[in-house]
């Protein structure tokens, strides 16, 4: 059974507690009269004694609350109590309906609400949360002008000091009987709690399952062996440490989804130590709180690992691997993250993937990451760009020729077969032809397909991922898509949004390109905020490959250090301008803005004199030439 320990402020309060004990058998293994600066020091003696829960009263009890983690109980004053105290100091004090004050903290008393009609007195209370408030509570109460104050031991000390009289808050044995009674039942708990942690680490340690435990906050409060082993360290070294410390790779948004109730369950796969595991997390929940979770992971048996890592290998060696993680797509965008929780979460499928994402953005990546992230991360990840094949390439690129036709002799392998047991990521559904979606459909839905009616059929076991630029049902509705595709696709979808959309990833590639380049040209370049504001106003419909080109080009050409929204401007409009139709003939037009083209108009009319220009445009010399910097043509009337 659990030991219990009794800490009390006084040798009165010693004597009740030992009559208590003798009378009603209580097994209290430790007893002592305490200072109340000593209280943590002595609670921890106690444990260290062998105790298992602390009975204690007022401040000694908060300090031991606020300042361990050892069970305890506080002994609180019963009304009786109370009501023998008024009793006392109305004889003290001979006054038929005096003015008293109770000094106490929070944890002492019980409900008083009645005390006042009961014994003919009028109550003013002072609550404390710490002993250096008791100078103050009793300068708040001299302005009621008590007869007397009832507080603890330092309380009564200072009352007497200003002249009070006061009583010490005596604890009869009822009270000290009913602490020692919710203590003894809490040890029987704590014994049950033993038992019960004893037989669950029994359990964790021979399942084959990695097992983590976390409180409501995502701190470890268990884990078994095969996570011990996994991590290389003890449950000691990790036990209170946020769970996302020890694993970098779990998510902890998704684990607070299931802390804060936002989910029943959440089953996602990670990539951990190279190998994947699937996760499993669900909620502890007791009294419909939620009190932490619990974390799941299993991955294959051994020899399937031996197997899949042998095959893993063949397909590097055959150009057919992916190399990305979910780790390795960097975003500080709320959307993107959710696109991402969204792709992990696909990863534990075997059902296609429809990717819609512009050029240029992180889709490959994403396509790679649920590959390494599923159960076919040791089978092969075949990439093909459909774009500008026709039927017939279509159709010998992905099946070797067509399956219909006499003209499939060819011996090459098709992409389908390469992908056996693993992935085949198709660039552009847009530009798939129907022959080739009904195929894929065929292929798809019986696992084969036959190359000729008298040719033996092959066995096929691929997932199929594929990126379009454009939602595929306007292509259906115009006839240009197969309704049967369509809807296969459709079921597991992830729209990536552009940069545009995502400004913080934006300003991460924006600083980590113009330090690669200027690394790369030793240059050094500062970018001024509007060169920053005007970058994020631009459309970068190429996204990654977009910027990549811009920024290289505009370090390379930079003869300033500093790069202005001007210099930004003129070399993005030279870069990518707009094509317009003038007399039948494509056109292309660099963008110049109303102002820029009306301050080069008038400084042409006078021939750069800027005085005689900023008086025709009613402004100061020293405006115009910001201006002219503004728009990059200061350059031309030197």
């Amino acid at each position: 059974m659990a030991k219990i320990a009794l800490l009390v402020p006084n040798e009165d309060m010693l004597d009740t507690a030992r009559s208590v004990v003798k009378r009603r058998h209580f097994d209290v293994d430790y007893m002592k009269v305490i200072r109340s600066v000593d209280t943590v020091k002595e609670a921890r003696a106690a444990v260290e004694a062998g105790a298992h829960i602390i009975v204690a009263r007022g401040y000694q009890a908060k300090l031991i609350k606020e300042y361990t983690n050892i069970p305890l109980v506080e002994i609180r004053l019963h009304a009786q109590e109370i009501g023998l105290l008024l009793k006392k100091a109305k004889t003290m004090i001979k006054k038929a309906n005096p003015t008293i004050g109770l000094v106490a903290f929070r944890n002492m008393l019980c409900d008083i609400s009645r005390m006042e009609e009961l014994f003919d007195v009028r109550l003013q209370i002072a609550w404390i949360d710490k002993m250096e408030d008791i100078t103050q509570k009793l300068d708040g109460l001299s302005k009621e002008k008590p007869d007397l104050i009832i507080g603890g031991e330092v309380c009564c000390r200072e009352a007497e000091k200003m002249g009070y009289p006061a009583l010490f808050y005596d604890s009869t044995e009822e009270s000290i009987e009913d602490a020692l009674q919710s203590a003894k039942q809490m040890a029987f708990a704590v014994e049950v709690e033993k038992q019960n942690a004893a037989q669950f680490e029994t359990m964790l340690d021979t399942n084959f399952n990695g097992i983590i435990k976390v409180n409501r906050e995502g701190k470890i409060i268990v884990v078994n062996r095969l996570i011990e082993n996994l991590i290389g360290r003890n449950s000691e070294d990790v036990i209170g440490h946020p769970v996302t410390e020890i694993f970098p790779e779990f998510d902890m948004k998704a684990v607070n989804t299931i802390l804060t109730g936002k989910r029943d369950e959440y089953a996602i796969s990670v990539l951990i130590r190279n190998q994947v595991w699937m996760l499993m997390i669900a909620p502890i929940q007791y009294d419909d709180q939620i009190t932490g979770a619990i974390l799941s992971m299993h991955r294959e048996d051994n020899e399937q690992m031996r197997r899949a890592e042998s095959r893993r290998r063949d397909m590097f060696l055959h150009g057919f691997s992916a190399n990305a993680s979910f780790q390795s797509i960097r975003t500080e965008n709320e959307q993107m993250k959710e696109v991402l929780e969204q792709a992990q979460e696909y990863a534990l499928s075997d059902s296609p993937v429809l990717l819609y994402a512009e050029e240029g953005t992180e889709y490959y990546l994403i396509a790679e990451a649920i590959h390494n992230n599923s159960a076919r991360k040791a089978g092969p990840f075949v990439s093909i760009d459909l774009t500008g094949m026709d039927k017939a390439q279509q159709m010998e690129t992905l099946f070797g020729g067509d399956p219909d036709t006499d003209d499939s002799g060819s011996k090459r392998k098709g992409a389908l077969i390469n992908a056996n047991h693993g992935t085949i990521f198709l660039k552009g559904a847009e530009y798939l032809t129907l022959r080739t979606q009904q195929q894929i459909c065929r292929t798809l839905f019986s696992h084969s397909y036959t190359k000729t009616d008298i040719q033996p059929m092959n066995n096929l076991d691929v997932r199929l991922m594929i990126s379009a630029k454009m939602n595929l049902r306007y292509l259906v509705e115009n006839g240009n898509f197969s309704d049967e595709l369509y809807y296969l696709l459709q079921g597991l979808t992830i729209d990536v949004p552009n940069l545009n959309q995502r400004p913080e990833d934006l300003m991460y590639y924006l600083d980590k390109l113009v330090k690669r380049y200027a690394g790369r040209y030793s240059r050094r370049l500062v970018m001024t905020d509007g060169a920053v504001e005007k970058i994020k106003m631009l459309q970068w419909k190429g996204n990654l490959i977009q910027l990549n080109a811009f920024f290289e080009r505009l370090v390379i050409t930079s003869q300033k250090r500093v790069v202005d929204e001007a210099r930004i401007q003129n070399l993005y409009s030279e870069l990518y301008p707009h094509i317009r139709e003038t007399k039948g003939e494509d056109k292309l037009v660099i963008y110049k803005s109303p102002e820029a083209v009306e301050l080069g108009d008038v400084l042409e009319k006078h021939h750069g004199n800027r005085e005689l220009a900023a008086r025709e445009l009613g402004i100061s010399t020293t405006t115009l030439w910001r201006r002219m910097k503004k728009y990059g043509i200061e350059a031309n009337y030197r």
